[in-house]
């Protein structure tokens, strides 16, 4: 079968890609950029309630133990490694494997008008919530 050469250089680029260069964005982007092997972007949603804005990671298969958090006013910086099950059998070996191996790695601007000084952050089932509260003002 012949093929239009553009047509098969493109599947040649992907060729374990899925949805080869039209990712959605449940597929980070580190898959395009190969100086990140070994690091995974955490997918993150970002809530807003009336006293607080609330930043939620998805940090799952990480080590709480192990989540290094940091927060200033210029950007939050989130690392986490991944622990893997192969760690937990001695001589054991991957047969087949499609969890991710590395770290989970992210940096996001923290949200304006709160209180950095106030932040609460909890890692539970494998989430990373972090609570903003929100700044009072004063209306005259």
């Amino acid at each position: 079968m012949n093929r239009d050469p553009a047509i098969q250089e493109e599947t040649h680029s992907y060729p374990l890609m899925s949805g080869g260069p039209y990712m959605t964005s449940a597929m980070p982007d580190q898959h395009f950029n190969p100086r990140a092997a070994g690091t995974i972007i955490p997918r993150v949603d970002i809530l807003e309630t009336d006293s607080s804005v609330v930043y939620v990671c998805d940090l799952s298969g990480a080590d709480g133990s192990q989540l290094n958090l940091e927060i200033s006013a210029l950007e939050i910086a989130i690392n986490a490694p991944l622990t893997t099950p192969a760690g937990k059998h001695p001589g054991a070996r991957y047969i087949y494997q499609e969890r991710p191996v590395g770290s989970y790695t992210r940096l996001l601007a923290p949200p304006a008008n709160v209180d950095l000084d106030e932040v609460k952050a909890d890692f539970n089932n494998g989430l990373l919530e972090i609570n903003f509260p929100k700044l009072h003002q004063n209306h005259k």
